[in-house]
């Protein structure tokens, strides 16, 4: 499962891949207890990775198939799917891929990349008004290159992005991007982003902005912070974010809840990760909550709001197996 959403009036729409082929698959839950696998697909090496929910509840999921990106829709609170192709803007000699995807007031941006699989990327946007029909965003060389768009949020009149940069075999740093109707698009590199991975991105209950991740080497969770998406600022080092002497932490998502954020993520001391949670009131200091049994060998993807409280979806048995499986939190 890598990514799920709450659909008004439906429970919850998760998405992901099974195997073998690599077959695109989801999954719809009332109460994000008991769930129902639904078929998306039967295209081998498919992988859906990330939903957004538009205002007239249509689910849009983003993600590629083989060398293509490709989009699906769901107006039934994600029981039933279309496939949908996705222009690009290159050749199709090189792979492009949405990994990104937003609901806006006028329908739906995605971002992703193009090049090869473990080599250098260059950043791509996607435009769609319901979601089916889509339209590239003019390439830009010096703001797109050497980049992979990660996530989306809003700030009052904008839309924020932020990414990764180097190859997907070497990241180097992080970078954001500004756009009013998600067409152009302003880069912004802040020397704080460059010092880590930012995956994450969302509002933050006190104003601004809050990104999260890792630092390069994956030992330590990372957050960054914004007023406005134009300057970023990293939250100070500390224990609670630390992987150990041997260890390894980063967090893969980020929900606000209340006047609180919750983060997800893992933590791996040796062969085996343990899924986690970290909770801040100003985002700059973050407690890391215990873990259950529960959680030993699980690989946190993706958190929402919304039933008994949070829902997450990920993996279970990695590094030898992974196994859709969701927890939740009935606390909030």
């Amino acid at each position: 499962m890598a990514d799920v959403v709450g659909v008004p009036g439906n429970g919850f729409s998760a998405v992901g891949y099974a195997y073998p082929g690599w077959h695109p698959v989801a999954w719809t839950s009332p109460d994000a207890d008991h769930w129902s696998i639904r078929p998306m697909g039967v295209t081998e090496f498919t992988f859906p990775v990330a939903l957004a929910v538009g205002h007239d509840g249509t689910i849009v999921a983003v993600g590629r198939s083989g060398s293509r990106p490709v989009a699906w829709t769901s107006s039934d609170g994600g029981a039933t799917w279309t496939e949908h192709e996705v222009p690009i803007l290159g050749d199709g000699k090189v792979a492009e891929r949405m990994t990104s995807v937003v609901a806006t007031s006028d329908g739906f941006v995605a971002g992703g990349s193009v090049g090869p699989e473990l080599f250098e990327r260059h950043a791509r946007f996607w435009r769609s008004r319901d979601g089916a029909i889509w339209q590239p965003s003019p390439d830009d060389a010096t703001a797109f290159a050497d980049a992979e768009v990660r996530s989306f949020t809003a700030s009052g009149d904008d839309l924020v992005a932020v990414g990764l940069i180097g190859s997907a075999q070497d990241i180097t740093g992080s970078v954001a991007w500004m756009s009013r109707d998600g067409e152009a698009w302003t880069r912004i590199d802040d020397p704080a982003l460059a010092t880590g991975r930012a995956v994450a991105l969302t509002p933050a209950p006190w104003g601004g902005l809050v990104a999260v991740g890792t630092d390069a080497d994956r030992r330590q969770a990372m957050v960054w912070a914004s007023k406005d998406g134009r300057v970023w600022s990293k939250a100070p080092d500390e224990v609670s974010r630390r992987g150990g002497a041997n260890g390894f932490a980063w967090m893969t998502d980020v929900v606000p809840v209340g006047d609180q954020l919750v983060a997800i993520g893992d933590y791996q001391d040796l062969q085996r990760g343990t899924g986690i949670s970290w909770v801040s009131r100003d985002g700059q200091h973050w407690t890391q909550s215990r873990s259950a049994p529960v959680q030993q060998q699980a690989e946190f993807y993706a958190v929402v709001v919304g039933g008994p409280g949070l829902v997450v979806v990920g993996a279970y048995g990695a590094p030898d197996d992974y196994i859709p499986t969701v927890w939740f939190s009935p606390g909030r």
